[in-house]
């Protein structure tokens, strides 16, 4: 169940940890593909997200965060955090390529909306206990061994299963690199679960 910025807002306003507890679990998967968008590295993506909320509860910016405005700040503050880090790697690549980063945040949205249906739309291609496997893991982050209890089924078919998906789902959308980014995430994040 989606948490609302406005829990989240009121939660921070109180210094309470547990909003940004809420606004990690809420907008930093987000964050890290919205920032590897710009950076094509979904490490030094993850710093930049981290060390933006880090900042963000540090400063005492969090406490004038206003729910409909909640994203909007996120997003553009991690998109031009990840291109500050570009300029520091490349200090000329300003001069080659602007135009291509002045989009507005909101793109973030229908992007997000795309990689998400096409992903899903990958998954629907797979066998059904594959695809009760990654839903499982992903959309309920349930742990293998749950998933396996649940089913059926030993921890290692799980791993099997999921590792054979996830390969056949990067063979079929190589091509996409906005995809390819969500699913190398989902692949990173598949491997601190175990």
């Amino acid at each position: 169940m989606r948490v609302s910025d406005q829990e989240i807002c009121e939660l921070l306003k109180e210094r309470k940890i547990g909003g940004m507890e809420l606004l990690f679990k809420e907008y930093y998967k987000p964050l890290v593909v919205w920032a590897a968008t710009f950076l094509h590295d979904t490490q030094r993506s993850e710093d930049v997200v981290q060390d933006f909320f880090v900042k963000l509860w540090e400063k005492s910016f969090a406490d004038k965060l206003q729910p409909d405005t909640l994203k909007s700040y996120l997003f553009t503050s991690v998109r031009n955090l990840a291109l500050n880090q570009l300029d520091r790697i490349d200090p000329l690549r300003r001069a080659c390529d602007v135009a291509r980063y002045e989009s507005p945040w909101e793109e973030y949205d229908s992007f997000e909306d795309e990689v998400f249906r096409r992903v899903e739309t990958e998954i629907g291609k797979l066998p059904p206990r594959t695809q009760e496997i990654i839903r499982s893991v992903y959309l309920k982050g349930m742990k293998y061994k749950e998933v396996a209890d649940e089913l059926g089924i030993s921890v290692s078919t799980v791993n099997s299963l999921l590792v054979k998906a996830l390969k056949k789902l990067r063979q079929t959308t190589e091509k996409e690199g906005d995809i390819a980014v969500y699913l190398f995430f989902l692949e990173k994040r598949l491997l601190e679960i175990t």
